[in-house]
């Protein structure tokens, strides 16, 4: 080889190494120093909190890219690079104080950012974030992320209207839930028993959904009861009770245990009614 092919040669490397050091150590000095989210549910947004340290004498620019931000209920994670959240931002969609597509300008020393954060489904989701500066990687770091599932409970109550020709009670249950994650589509299954016999002489069933600490009303029209029992003392008064679809009719000396049980996913909660009280039946 020619001794100027060799010289050619020589100064293109030198300028590669040159230029790769120079492109390299006139980069950020950024980490990730702390990360943390607070409580929330299944179906609400939440914020990652990041604290970034500049450790540079400049302000500088960078990018955020985030994984696993947002996970739909089939599991499919949605990217949100460069969804920034400024200190205005009261959602994940606001226009006006969510910056989609500008850096982020970190000036000297700690600097606090946030991120939107959503998931359909309770559970452990890993959040992957990147510091980026010109396609430079300047820090990487995982957040777990604990959305916690929802505290189911159910509550029975009764009220009794006394007529010449039977007792009537109104039953109203409420589906109840002591956690931050909304549950949907809720089954919850009615079935009330003889007493005296043993026999179940009613059964029903139904879906409900109940946002985070919060409850719902188990019954298909607003301000009608969940279930109607009636006594009769002689022949039973014929009443429908529409729109009121659980209805049970006895006579006097009958005893109902009404029970209520809710399932969703691997939680069950149970409620039970004795219709009359058993004090009633002293």
């Amino acid at each position: 080889m020619k001794k100027s092919a060799l010289i050619s040669i020589s100064v293109i490397l030198l300028a590669l190494v040159l230029g790769g050091a120079w492109y390299y150590g006139n980069g950020a000095d950024v980490k990730i120093t702390d990360m943390y989210v607070s409580p929330f549910g299944a179906g609400d947004s939440g914020k990652l909190n990041i604290t970034l340290q500049n450790n540079g004498l400049k302000t500088v620019d960078v990018w955020l890219e985030i994984e696993n931000a947002f996970v739909d209920e089939n599991g499919v994670s949605y990217s949100t690079s460069r969804l920034i959240i400024s200190d205005n931002s009261t959602n994940p969609w606001d226009e006006g104080t969510v910056s989609l597509q500008k850096p982020i300008e970190l000036v000297p020393g700690n600097n606090s950012v946030s991120v939107w954060l959503g998931y359909r489904l309770p559970g452990e989701y890993p959040v992957n974030v990147r510091v980026v500066q010109n396609s430079r990687l300047l820090d990487e770091d995982t957040y777990l992320v604990n959305v916690p599932f929802p505290e189911l409970h159910l509550k029975l109550e009764d009220e009794m209207e006394h007529t010449n020709t039977s007792d009537v009670y109104r039953i109203y249950g409420y589906l109840l839930n002591y956690g931050l994650s909304s549950a949907d589509k809720v089954s919850t299954n009615l079935t009330v028993t003889n007493e005296k016999t043993g026999e179940i002489v009613f059964k029903s069933s139904g879906l409900y959904s109940v946002s985070g600490q919060d409850k719902s009303a188990l019954r298909t029209w607003p301000g009608y009861p969940y279930a109607i029992v009636e006594i009769a003392h002689g022949k039973p008064s014929g009443d429908s009770y529409m729109p009121v679809q659980n209805v049970i009719v006895g006579k006097e000396g009958d005893r109902f245990l009404l029970n209520v049980t809710s399932r969703w996913q691997d939680q069950v909660t149970s409620a039970e009614l004795h219709i009359p009280a058993q004090e009633e039946g002293r």
